[in-house]
């Protein structure tokens, strides 16, 4: 299992070891397969596993009953929550059980008195035998910003919560080992870490090929993804949509949104405030505290690769997307901006690689805190520093060799960050010019050049 999920399992078995009866919060983007960590979870262990749906709380019970029946239990025709938990209880004996409710909202939001019910069974009969509830939720928003007050006193009862994140980039290669390194990283540009897309591209095509076939299609379910996001997450969607091609076009700050959208500051930071909620935004900062009348502030950026690469390239463009094949569109819409596009998530391929580093023991000091700079002349793509001041940079060049003059640049954000770097770290998947070679076989490591083979082999 992925390094990054049996941390998420540890969290989970950590709980069912104790031996005490719980409730757990286990939730994450929809697009994150929850499913294999559950199941893995519930192995070899006696489980009752129910996936709510959308429907009034008497349908609900119905349905909940039904799939009971079908397991040779016999319920009553109109089963309450009691009825219903006394069955699952006795599937398991006097042994432990876990119960697990995938869509947990659809109860809550139907019914004030379930979350108290279970609490209150889980309590009383929870002293006889271990009982484990695990509520499951892909709706982030809901969960983070909703759950709490729709439960009231009754979510102090809720023992844990365990948001299951996106994978690292080193995970996508090892789930695509066939596919060539610079595929990958362009991939990883358009699915991310989100383990439920993987499954769409095939690893035996090349990047465009997949694009092609698994993304202009509009009868592709990646395709349409995009939109089924945000019509199912958010209300209003024009004014969605226009903020989002406005943000994939690079129009990151609010003053600049304002003029590019014609919508108030206000509203737009209330409508960002709600898609950074859902996780398909975020906002930037920059790193340390030194040096910020050079640093840009407000900066808003898509964090869901998916609806960035989906309102960059083809939601503006979809007329000539129906008009055209798709290996011309991508020609025409897609293959000039694609590098430029996949080196934000280069850098944080990159910055994965020093992590590991610093876990093999390679790095130069242990990392306490990282980030960024985004200055208004310049950036600095990594900054990794120790508990006492030790400083690494980092800079990333995607399809770019790197120069004499990259260097210079660097030189040039720290002193208007007023950081000093103790080593820098440049990549390049193009290589670098011969100042920079020279450069760093004289610099006594504190100048350290990672090309491809580095990255492909790290």
């Amino acid at each position: 299992m992925e390094a990054l999920r049996q941390i998420d399992l540890n969290f989970l078995n950590r709980y069912y070891e104790s031996g005490l009866s719980n409730i757990l919060v286990v939730y994450g983007h929809r697009n994150i397969a929850l499913d294999p960590l559950l199941t893995k979870f519930l192995e070899n262990r006696r489980s009752v596993y129910y996936s709510a749906r959308s429907v009034s709380l008497r349908e609900q019970l119905f349905l909940w009953g039904k799939e009971l029946s079908l397991t040779g239990i016999n319920l009553s025709k109109k089963p309450d929550f009691q009825e219903i938990l006394d069955v699952c209880l006795k599937t398991a004996g006097r042994n432990p059980i876990i119960l697990v409710i995938r869509n947990f909202e659809h109860i809550v939001k139907a019914s004030d008195a379930f979350i108290k019910e279970l609490s209150d069974y889980v309590a009383e009969h929870g002293k006889l035998r271990q009982i484990l509830v695990l509520l499951v939720s892909n709706d982030i928003n809901w969960v983070e910003n909703s759950m709490v007050a729709s439960m009231g006193n009754t979510a102090a009862s809720i023992a844990g919560f365990r948001k299951i994140k996106p994978l690292p980039f080193s995970e996508m290669r090892a789930y695509y080992p066939k596919m060539s390194y610079r595929d990958a990283v362009l991939t990883y540009s358009v699915l991310g870490g989100q383990t439920g897309l993987w499954r769409y591209f095939d690893e035996n095509l090349s990047f465009k090929e997949n694009i092609c076939k698994n993304m202009l299609d509009p009868g592709s379910y990646l395709h349409g993804e995009a939109m089924r996001l945000t019509s199912e997450n958010l209300r209003e969607t024009a004014v969605y949509h226009t903020i989002l091609v406005q943000m994939a076009r690079g129009v990151n700050k609010l003053n600049d949104l304002y003029h590019a959208t014609g919508f108030s500051r206000a509203k737009i930071s209330v409508y960002i405030k709600t898609l950074i909620h859902h996780d398909f935004a975020y906002k930037a900062y920059s790193f340390g505290n030194a040096g910020r009348e050079n640093v840009m502030k407000g900066v808003y950026k898509i964090a869901d690769p998916l609806l960035n690469f989906y309102f960059r390239f083809i939601f503006p463009n979809e007329s000539s997307l129906m008009q055209m094949p798709a290996d011309k569109f991508y020609d025409i819409f897609i293959s000039a901006g694609m590098q430029n596009y996949a080196n934000e998530y280069f850098k944080s391929v990159c910055r994965e690689y020093l992590f590991r580093q610093e876990e093999r023991g390679l790095f130069p000091f242990e990392i306490g805190d990282e980030g960024e700079w985004l200055g208004k002349d310049g950036t600095i793509d990594i900054i990794t520093q120790s508990d006492t001041g030790d400083t690494a940079f980092g800079m990333c060049f995607w399809q770019k060799q790197a120069t004499h003059s990259d260097l210079d640049n660097i030189y040039s954000c720290a002193q208007k960050a007023r950081l000093e770097g103790d080593i820098i770290y440049l990549f390049s998947t193009y290589g670098f010019d011969d100042y920079l070679q020279d450069a760093a076989m004289k610099s006594s490591g504190s100048l350290k050049l990672i090309g491809i083979d580095e990255l492909t082999n790290g």
